[in-house]
């Protein structure tokens, strides 16, 4: 439920969610076109448990971790183009390049595993038109990985949920498995969710809201700039001993099956942020002014 409320003439936003798996059945997705949200300042105590501008001498110095290789290209920081302030990350990937942990890819975990069900995560991402031409296959820019239950027997597999680039759309794969042991999600809970189209040469803002969960309980909720655009309340990860980590940047299965037709990826990310259960969209919404930037 969500409830809008207005004072002093600013839009602020108050998430009421009430969750239980008992006496539920099926999934809801929803499509919502909205008006822009307006935005307002973070407080001095926001709910944010990672930040990263890129303003500072340090850039990813607090990320959980980096899968970027030995090449200079793969993540670059710049002063153009930038969301706001003097600078914004580069991630670039190439068809020819080595392996990454088994895999093409330039990317940073942002955060480890998540401890709370209920998480916040917002960027703002930029695809250039001359280093991100229309491909036919897909790649990854932001995904939610669990580690497999190696324990148990369980081998390492997609992750449930994923913001993917297919064909210069936005879709969110995402699904669920509730089995101890899997090897994916279910068909039957298996999500192409369409947000919508892979602008180039201009900046777009993502919020996500999330109640990670392999029930019923399960929520996602996406903001594009400044328009709510889905609600889709469904299981959206695995049963696994350890919930889901956050990672963004570039991975394209693709160039490591040689089905692709171009050779490099590029794209850049800046004010990335990750917010607690009590957190806000005013708080995480990239355009937002917060601690960092004040």
């Amino acid at each position: 439920m969500i409830m809008v409320l207005y004072s002093n003439g600013l839009l602020l936003l108050q998430m009421l969610l009430a969750v239980s798996c008992a006496g539920k059945k099926g999934e809801k997705s929803t499509a919502l076109d909205t008006h822009p949200i307006s935005v307002t300042k973070s407080s001095a105590n926001s709910n944010l448990l990672f930040e990263e501008t890129f303003e500072n001498d340090a850039p990813f110095s607090a990320a959980h971790g980096k899968e970027i290789g030995d090449w200079d290209y793969a993540l670059q920081y710049v002063t153009s183009p930038v969301f706001k302030g003097r600078k914004a990350a580069r991630f670039e990937i190439r068809a020819d390049q080595a392996l990454v942990k088994d895999g093409k890819r330039a990317e940073v975990t942002i955060v480890g595993p998540v401890t709370s069900k209920e998480r916040w995560y917002s960027f703002a991402v930029y695809f250039p038109s001359d280093g991100f031409a229309k491909d036919t296959v897909r790649e990854i820019i932001s995904q939610w990985y669990q580690r497999a239950d190696q324990h148990l027997g369980e081998k390492s597999s997609s992750p449930a949920t994923a913001l993917r680039v297919n064909k210069d759309r936005f879709v969110l794969d995402t699904g669920f498995n509730a089995n101890l042991v899997s090897d994916g999600v279910t068909p039957e809970s298996k999500k192409k969710l369409d947000l919508g189209e892979v602008t180039k040469d201009t900046w777009h803002e993502f919020v996500f809201h999330f109640v990670h969960s392999f029930h019923e309980d399960g929520l996602i909720e996406v903001w594009h700039n400044g328009n709510k655009i889905l609600t889709h309340a469904a299981g959206n990860m695995y049963n696994n001993a350890v919930m889901p980590k956050w990672k963004l940047g570039l991975y394209k299965a693709a160039f490591k099956n040689g089905t692709s037709a171009v050779t490099n990826r590029v794209v850049y990310f800046d004010n990335i942020k990750v917010g607690n259960e009590h957190a806000t969209y005013a708080e995480m919404a990239p355009s937002a002014e917060t601690t960092a930037q004040k």
